[in-house]
């Protein structure tokens, strides 16, 4: 690829109302539900608004919208003929998440669309994205713009910095290879020894590219990324698996709440104690003198951040007991996407985006 600069991108009221009854010796009582209801279907309605009104801004369109899956005290849409979309409100009219794809010619002067073709113009010219993927939520707020045929994406914060730039590549150089080898079998203690596929290729001006592999076995999820030139591991994650899925939404909150309520019981000096353990076998990373942090967001109780004048941060995920599963280093102060995103099918109405 032709590395250029990459230059920096900018990325209720209610009305009231009320029922007559009868004038008889003893007063009607107002029919609540019907009230609710009225409020309701206005409070509906302004939100629809709001919501048409956030698609304009970032995508140049007026969309119809349509109700989308109830859920508790979330007003939830979607485009009309779009069936994958995440528009969900609060009732007290804030925004909870858009998350939105779109073929890039289908952007008509959104808050995006300049950006975009500039970044792609440097990065890989005469190249354009196909699909765009919008995310505006409290967890995250930016842009993925991919060309599926070449499978190569750009990920666009908000303030315009580009914070991830990858594609697929043909192959790594020999060195890394030797050393993907080296890491499997390291992060399975020796039971696998080959097999982890190269899936993405992460690229910053002037740095070293990262290559990231993947492993996957009926009893365990691997995954790396090594840096070009250092051979440094600049992620690892090692995930068991029984094979069974939760499909059950309720289930399902209610493993992650029994998890969160394990990981708030330990200590912070255990999962300082049990991080630089993980950290050193997994990674080879000595955590001594980084001072930790718990999340405290709703999203990554099961997350701490290690800090240190003068190194990178590293992020790590904690199981429920207490032992650490995956270390991002986040080692040029931007954040690699490690999680993996892959573009698949050709250019249509509705993109294929598989988030792991």
């Amino acid at each position: 690829m032709n590395k250029k600069k990459i230059f920096p991108m900018v990325g209720v009221a209610l009305l009231s109302g009320s029922l007559l009854g009868c004038q008889t010796p003893v007063q009607a009582a107002p029919n609540t539900a019907n009230i609710n209801a009225s409020q309701d279907v206005k409070l509906d309605q302004k939100l629809m608004q709001q919501a048409q009104d956030k698609l304009k801004e970032l995508t140049g369109n007026t969309y119809t919208l349509i109700q989308g899956t109830a859920m508790k005290d979330i007003v939830s849409f979607k485009r009309e003929n779009f069936k994958d979309d995440i528009i969900t409100y609060k009732k007290n009219g804030k925004l909870e998440n858009i998350g939105i794809n779109i073929n890039y010619e289908d952007l008509n002067g959104g808050k995006y669309q300049t950006k975009l073709k500039e970044t792609w113009e440097a990065l890989f010219p005469g190249e354009e994205p196909k699909y765009v993927s919008i995310s505006e939520s409290i967890y995250s707020v930016g842009t993925i713009s991919s060309n599926a045929k070449q499978n190569k994406q750009v990920y666009v914060e908000e303030n315009g910095e580009v914070h991830g730039v990858n594609y697929a590549p043909d192959a790594a150089p020999a060195s890394v290879q030797k050393k993907a080898a080296q890491v499997l079998s390291k992060l399975t203690n020796g039971k696998v020894k080959q097999g982890a596929k190269l899936d993405r290729v992460f690229v910053l001006d002037g740095k070293p590219n990262v290559y990231h592999y993947k492993y996957k076995s009926k009893t365990m999820d691997v995954s790396f990324a090594i840096e070009d030139q250092t051979l440094e591991l600049l992620q690892a994650g090692v995930h068991q698996s029984n094979g069974k899925s939760i499909d059950n939404y309720e289930d399902f909150q209610k493993k992650e709440k029994a998890k969160d309520a394990k990981i708030k019981k330990l200590t912070l000096d255990t999962l300082m104690k049990n991080a630089m353990r993980d950290a050193k076998t997994m990674l080879n990373l000595d955590l001594k003198g980084y001072k930790g942090a718990r999340g405290t967001n709703a999203w990554d109780k099961d997350q701490m951040t290690f800090t240190k004048k003068g190194a990178p941060t590293v992020i790590a995920t904690v199981d429920a007991d207490g032992s650490f599963n995956d270390f991002i280093v986040e080692k040029y102060g931007q954040h690699l996407s490690f999680g993996g995103n892959t573009i698949v099918g050709p250019a249509n109405e509705e993109p294929k985006l598989l988030i792991n």
